[in-house]
């Protein structure tokens, strides 16, 4: 795709959720994000109650709602871990739901990050001494 000129396309939530919200650092990716939003509203679960989304301001929660719940994925505390896996897995199903009904041909990161955080979510449930510090900083024995 010669729009991006040379730069490709984020493959990931951290990096998808950046350029959701700021256009500075890859502008080609922002207003491509941003171009596909209009439908993405239209076939967003609100839309289906009824709501009227505006395309924008959806893109930008979800966006800044993808960021903050990324870094907490990487710093927080294990509960907190969780519960961000948690909600970035149903936004992940919002977005594949989203590319399957527009038909776009970008259904594979969507559904590529979907089965990381469900993969990351199965390893912290059936694992979850695999730290060696708890998150008061003490030592697990």
């Amino acid at each position: 795709d010669q729009s991006h000129q040379g730069k490709e396309r984020p493959q990931n939530n951290a990096e998808d959720g950046h350029c959701q919200l700021y256009p500075r650092f890859l502008p080609d990716v922002h207003n491509e994000i941003k171009a596909s939003f209009p439908g993405h509203a239209e076939v967003s679960p609100l839309a289906a109650l009824g709501v009227e989304v505006d395309p924008y301001t959806y893109m930008l929660v979800i966006g800044a709602t993808e960021l903050i719940l990324g870094i907490l994925l990487l710093i927080g505390p294990s509960v907190i871990k969780l519960l961000s896996n948690i909600i970035l897995i149903v936004i992940m199903v919002g977005a594949v739901h989203a590319h399957v009904m527009q038909r776009d041909g970008k259904l594979i990161p969507a559904a590529i990050c979907f089965l990381l955080l469900g993969f990351r979510l199965m390893l912290a449930t059936s694992f979850p001494s695999y730290a060696l510090i708890d998150d008061e900083g003490k030592k697990r024995r």
